[in-house]
C-alpha cells in the first residue's frame, strides 16, 4: 500500500495528537524511553521524541505506554458475545487486536456464520479483529464419527481468503488428515502458502516423527502444549508456540519456563476459548501479561510477547510496536505489574479513560435459526446392562480440556446403567441438533461433581451438537427441551426449577448486552453450585468440550463413545467394557 508523505513527520506541521512524558516501553531495543513523546496524526504514530507540535497535547505524566495487546489465537463465538460486545470488554483490557478463528460459527453455520462474524467486527471502533479461516469443517470429514452442520472445502476457503482482514489458515486440527496425506487437507495447506499466509496448528500432545512430519508440511505454530517438554521439543523443531490460559485450557503456569531472553519472538500468548464472567473478573491478555510478571518474566520480555511476537508471526507489520509508522493502538498505565489502564487508544482515538469506555455503533447482521433438533424418548436413553458390568468414563482433567478413559463397575437398576452420583458418576448424552435426523449416543462422565439434575448447551466443540449430562433421564430430557426452545444456549435444570442463558445467534451466542450475559452467565453458574451440588468451578466451559472428538482420549459425540490416541483417527468403542 502506498503511503503518501507527511510534513508533521518531520515537524513541519503540526500533529494531531502528542502524548508527552511518557515512560515509553520500547518492544524494538528492549527498554524503556524515559520522557519520551509520541507525535500522532489520524491513525498512525508519525515521531518520536522532541520538536512536535501539536493540535491536542495529553501529559501522561510519567506513565508507562506500551503498544496495545494481541492475542494471538482467540474463538470469539467463545465469549458468548457478539464481536463488538466482546470487542468493548477486551479494549479496557489494553488489547489492541485479536487473531480469530471463527471455526465455532462456521461449523453451524458455514461461510454464512463466518461472513457474519466477519461483518459484526468491521469498523467495531475498539479493537482490530483479524481472521484465520476454519481448516477444520467439519472437524474430521467421517460422518461415522459426529454429524457435521456445514462443510468449508479447500474451494470455499480459497474464495473467503481474499477477505482483506484475513492473515491465515485456522488451526489445523485434522493431524490425521496431514499425516496419512489426505488430498483435501493439502490442498488447503499449498493454497494457503501459496498466498503468503500462515498455517496455525493443533498438535496435542505430538511428537517425534509426526510432529516432525507436519512442521514439515508448513504447519507453523501450535497453542495445545499442556506440558513443558512438548512445548519445548515443538519449539526446538521450529513452531511458534502459544503459551494459553483461557476458561478450560490453563496452561500458563507449566508453560512460563519456557521462556527465556533467546527464545520470545517465537512465543505468544493467547486465550482460546474465554467465557465473559472470565473476561470481566481477570481481564484478557493483560491477564497472562500480569501473571507472567508476577511469576518472574521480565515485564518489556512479557509485553514483547503479547505484541511484537504476533504482530510479526501474523504478518501485521503496523502493529505491536510504538514508532513511526505503527497505529497508534496504545495502552497508559500507571505501572508495569498490574496492566490494568488508565488509557486506552484504539488507531489514534480514545477509547477507554478514567474507567469509561467510548461509545461506538455497532453493526447488527442478521443469521436465521440454527437449532432443529428431535429429542428421544425416555425410554430410548436406556443403556441396558447386566450385573457386574463396567462402564467407560470420560474422565475430566482439572484445568484442562483433555479427557482420561476409566472403567469402574456399573450401577444397575432395572436392567440399566445409571449415573451414581455418589462416585461422582454422571450419565451423559450427545443430541445431533442441525439436521433434525434424531441422532444421538450416551456415555458417562465423571469430574462434574453433579449431585442431582441435569445440565445442557448447545456450544459442544465442534460440531456444537446439544450436550447433557445429567442424574437422571427426566431432567436430561426437560434440560434438551428447555435449550431447544431458547432457539440455542446453555442450562440447568431440577425437576421444576431452572436456570438458563439464551444463545440465539447460532446456538453459541447472545445478542444481549455483555452485562446482561454476565449476571445471567453468573446464575447459571450459582444454581448448578447450590442447586445441583456440582462441585467443577466452571462446569459449562467443561462441558462444551466433552464432545471433542480430535483430543485425547475419550469423547462422547452424537455417533458413539471414541477414544482418541494422539495423531490418529478416533477409534469407537462401546459404553459397556468387555
Amino acid at each position: 500500500m502506498n503511503r503518501p508523505f507527511r510534513e508533521e513527520a518531520c515537524a513541519r506541521k503540526k500533529a494531531g495528537l502528542i502524548l508527552k512524558n511518557c515512560r515509553l516501553v520500547n518492544v524494538l531495543s528492549g527498554e524503556i524511553e524515559n520522557g519520551a513523546d509520541i507525535a500522532i496524526c489520524g491513525s498512525q504514530i508519525v515521531g518520536i521524541g522532541p520538536g512536535y507540535e501539536a493540535e491536542q497535547t495529553i501529559d501522561v505524566a510519567s506513565r508507562y505506554v506500551y503498544p496495545g495487546f494481541i492475542d494471538a489465537h482467540i474463538h470469539l463465538e467463545s465469549t458468548k458475545l457478539t464481536v463488538p460486545e466482546a470487542a468493548r470488554m477486551m479494549a479496557k483490557c489494553g488489547t489492541a487486536a485479536v487473531i480469530t478463528d471463527p471455526h465455532e460459527i462456521g461449523n453451524v453455520a458455514g461461510l454464512n456464520g463466518v461472513a457474519y462474524q466477519m461483518d459484526s467486527a468491521a469498523d467495531n471502533g475498539f479493537i482490530d479483529v483479524f481472521f484465520v479461516l476454519p481448516s477444520c469443517v467439519p472437524t474430521l470429514a467421517d460422518a461415522s464419527i459426529e454429524t457435521a452442520p456445514s462443510t468449508l472445502d479447500a474451494q470455499k476457503l480459497r474464495m473467503a481468503a481474499q477477505h482483506s482482514t484475513v492473515v491465515g489458515l485456522g488451526e489445523l486440527m485434522n493431524v490425521p488428515g496431514i499425516l496419512f496425506g489426505d488430498p483435501e487437507v493439502l490442498q488447503k495447506l499449498d493454497d494457503f502458502r501459496s498466498l503468503g499466509l500462515v498455517l496455525d496448528g493443533h498438535a496435542p500432545m505430538l511428537g517425534g516423527p509426526a510432529l516432525n512430519a507436519c512442521i514439515y508440511m508448513g504447519i507453523q505454530s501450535d497453542h495445545e502444549s499442556t506440558a513443558l517438554a512438548e512445548a519445548r521439543e515443538k519449539l526446538r523443531r521450529g513452531m511458534h508456540i502459544m503459551i494459553r490460559e483461557g476458561s478450560s485450557e490453563k496452561n500458563l503456569d507449566s508453560l512460563l519456563p519456557l521462556i527465556n531472553s533467546h527464545n520470545t519472538t517465537r512465543l505468544m500468548f493467547a486465550s482460546d476459548d474465554l467465557d465473559p464472567t472470565d473476561l470481566e473478573a481477570r481481564g484478557h491478555i493483560n491477564h497472562l501479561v500480569r501473571r507472567a510478571v508476577a511469576s518472574g518474566i521480565d515485564p518489556i520480555t512479557a509485553i514483547q510477547m503479547a505484541t511484537l511476537s504476533p504482530a510479526t508471526y501474523f504478518n501485521l507489520r503496523n502493529l505491536g510496536a510504538i514508532a513511526p509508522g505503527f497505529d497508534a493502538s496504545l495502552v497508559i498505565a500507571p505501572d508495569l505489574v498490574s496492566f490494568n489502564p488508565d488509557m486506552v487508544l484504539h488507531s489514534g482515538s480514545i477509547v477507554f479513560e478514567n474507567g469509561r469506555l467510548a461509545q461506538r455503533p455497532a453493526r447488527k447482521p442478521h443469521l436465521p435459526p440454527t437449532m432443529n433438533c428431535r429429542i428421544p424418548a425416555r425410554d430410548a436413553l436406556r443403556i441396558p446392562a447386566t450385573a457386574n458390568a463396567d462402564i467407560r468414563i470420560i474422565e475430566l482433567v482439572p484445568g484442562q480440556i483433555l479427557t482420561r478413559e476409566t472403567h469402574e463397575p456399573a450401577c444397575i437398576q432395572d436392567g440399566q446403567a445409571i449415573a451414581d452420583p455418589a462416585r461422582d458418576i454422571a450419565k451423559a448424552c450427545v443430541l445431533e441438533r442441525h439436521h433434525g435426523t434424531g441422532a444421538f449416543a450416551l456415555g458417562f462422565v465423571r469430574g462434574f461433581g453433579l449431585k442431582r439434575g441435569a445440565i445442557g448447551s448447545s456450544v459442544g466443540h465442534d460440531s456444537h451438537n446439544l450436550v447433557i449430562v445429567g442424574t437422571n433421564d427426566e431432567d436430561m430430557r426437560a434440560c434438551a427441551e428447555l435449550i431447544c426452545g431458547m432457539g440455542g444456549g446453555q442450562a440447568a435444570v431440577l425437576g421444576n426449577d431452572s436456570a438458563s442463558l439464551p444463545l440465539p445467534v447460532a446456538g453459541l451466542m447472545s445478542d444481549a448486552p455483555a452485562r446482561d450475559v454476565i449476571d445471567a452467565e453468573k446464575a447459571l453458574d450459582a444454581f448448578c453450585a447450590q442447586r445441583l451440588g456440582i462441585t467443577h468451578p466452571r462446569p459449562m466451559a467443561a462441558l462444551c468440550f466433552m464432545s471433542l472428538p480430535v483430543i485425547p482420549e475419550l469423547r462422547l459425540t452424537d455417533q458413539g463413545l471414541f477414544h482418541i490416541a494422539p495423531g490418529g483417527y478416533p477409534q469407537k468403542v462401546p459404553v459397556l467394557v468387555g
